[in-house]
């Protein structure tokens, strides 16, 4: 690699890593309330809100390493042409052509990771998200339990105690409509709360109580205890009735789920546009990538800064494309393939559009040189 490709990569790189930096930090914030609502309710700890944002860090890749290469490309040219530094290169021979190389190469090697995460590892954190997400609300069961309250915020279930203190309840009455068959009402003197064990779901530890049911034909049975331990939740069985999401597929299993949906007669619209999204999202890293090469040539007097601001625009364009495109494929008013890929589409075309202007554009590029080589003359002495 030459002097001037190592050169350009590098600045480039410096960006886009600070450009993706900004950029998950401000996706981890449109999360903040959520987490923060999962760390004081449910007294989820630090590392548990670690694990989270780790398991989410490949979605948020994907989605800021297109965004973030736009800004590098467009920051870093625009830095160039307001130092005339794009005027040097072109007094020295080199080509707009030639400038591209290395800003193709730092957007196709983006492209290549963020096509990685999208494929290998996008679902799988969403996947695990999910799990931890499930695992934290059953583990804070006794922050949900109020006392002298009928809390029915559990799955066909009513749970009233007279007490709570730190899980040790008194005074426990619940009536559990789970089994539709045989309905109970259990009665306790006193209970405590199990929850948050590993490969254990929630439950409810019952002493000194009694179990009033009613089977078929109205059959009404009592049975005394001393110990009972009721499960709100059996984690096995959670786990053959959890339904991965969208979001939460792989390939195949996306693909798998398209045909089902398919042969049932039924729309596969948001599937389709799903699987087309973990390809086309991360293309997108070479259509805003040398999209931002000639915007950036554009932005003369702007400097980085102005750079700055036209990204922003560019960012704010995209995105419109991009969930006018989902609403449009998803609804079924345009196929899935064609509203998933036209923002790339309109990217590309423009900066091509915009590469073959400034390659042409010879007059501003001769009163460039002109103008340098006149600042860089040296005066000659009376």
């Amino acid at each position: 690699m030459r002097v001037l490709d190592r050169y350009i990569v590098s600045e480039q790189l410096k960006v886009f890593f600070l450009a993706i930096f900004l950029l998950i930090t401000t996706l981890v914030l449109e999360r903040v309330n959520f987490l923060t609502g999962i760390l004081l309710s449910r007294q989820a700890s630090a590392a548990t809100i670690g694990q989270m944002l780790f398991y989410l860090s490949p979605s948020f890749l994907t989605i800021s390493a297109p965004l973030a290469i736009l800004m590098s490309s467009l920051m870093i040219f625009s830095r160039f042409s307001a130092e005339n530094e794009i005027t040097v290169m072109r007094a020295s021979g080199i080509s707009l052509f030639r400038l591209l190389v290395p800003a193709a190469l730092v957007s196709f090697l983006a492209c290549m990771g963020a096509l990685y995460l999208s494929l290998n590892l996008e679902h799988v954190g969403n996947l695990k998200f999910q799990m931890i997400v499930m695992k934290t609300l059953k583990s804070g069961l006794s922050m949900e339990i109020k006392a002298q309250r009928f809390n029915s915020n559990f799955e066909n279930m009513v749970i009233r105690v007279d007490k709570n203190k730190n899980g040790a309840l008194s005074g426990v009455f619940i009536s559990d409509q789970r089994n539709e068959d045989k309905p109970k009402v259990i009665e306790a003197a006193r209970g405590r709360l199990i929850g948050g064990q590993e490969g254990v779901s929630s439950a409810i530890e019952l002493f000194d109580g009694v179990i009033h049911t009613i089977g078929k034909g109205g059959v009404y049975q009592t049975i005394a205890f001393q110990s009972y331990t009721l499960r709100i939740g059996n984690s096995s069985d959670d786990e053959e009735k959890f339904e991965k999401g969208v979001n939460q597929l792989s390939i195949s299993e996306l693909r798998k789920r398209i045909a089902t949906l398919q042969s049932q007669g039924e729309p596969a619209n948001y599937e389709r546009v799903t699987l087309h999204k973990k390809f086309a999202m991360p293309v997108g890293c070479i259509a805003l990538g040398l999209l931002g090469v000639p915007l950036g040539m554009m932005t003369q007097r702007r400097g980085s800064g102005g750079g700055f601001g036209l990204g922003v625009l560019v960012i704010a364009i995209n995105y419109l494309l991009w969930m006018i495109g989902q609403e449009v494929g998803t609804g079924g008013k345009v196929p899935p393939f064609i509203a998933v890929w036209t923002p790339n589409v309109v990217m590309s075309s423009i900066g091509l559009f915009l590469i073959l202007r400034v390659s042409k554009d010879s007059m501003p590029t001769k009163i460039g040189l002109w103008l340098f080589r006149k600042k860089t003359k040296p005066k000659t002495e009376l």
